[in-house]
C-alpha cells in the first residue's frame, strides 16, 4: 500500500474555492485504477488547512497517478492553485 498525505493551508476568504476544488480532485482520483480511497478534511482548529489523504494499493499505480498529472502540465493543463513547497509536507510510504 502506498499512502500519499498532504497538508494544504491556504489563504483565508477561499475555503469555499478550495472546498470545491479538493471535491473534485478527490472524486476524479477515486475513479483511477489502484485508487483504494482518496478524501480531504478540514482541520477542526484551523479552518484555513486542508489534509488530502490518498491512498494505492501498488506503487505503479501511485506513479501513473504522479505521471497523468505532470502530462495534464505539460499538455497546458489548468492549474487550479500552486502549492509552494513550504506549504505543501507530503509523505510516500511503502506500508507491505
Amino acid at each position: 500500500m502506498i499512502v500519499s498525505v498532504a497538508m494544504i493551508s491556504i489563504r483565508p476568504g477561499h475555503e469555499g474555492q478550495v472546498a470545491d476544488i479538493l471535491q473534485d480532485y478527490t472524486n476524479n482520483e477515486k475513479k483511477a485504477p489502484g485508487c483504494v480511497r482518496c478524501y480531504y478534511k478540514r482541520a477542526i482548529n484551523n479552518t484555513d488547512t486542508f489534509l488530502v489523504y490518498t491512498e494505492y494499493d501498488y506503487m505503479e499505480n501511485f506513479l501513473a497517478s504522479e505521471k497523468k498529472v505532470e502530462q495534464q502540465n505539460a499538455e497546458g493543463g489548468k492549474v487550479e492553485f500552486v502549492l509552494r513547497p513550504h506549504i505543501l509536507k507530503a509523505f510516500y510510504g511503502n506500508f507491505d
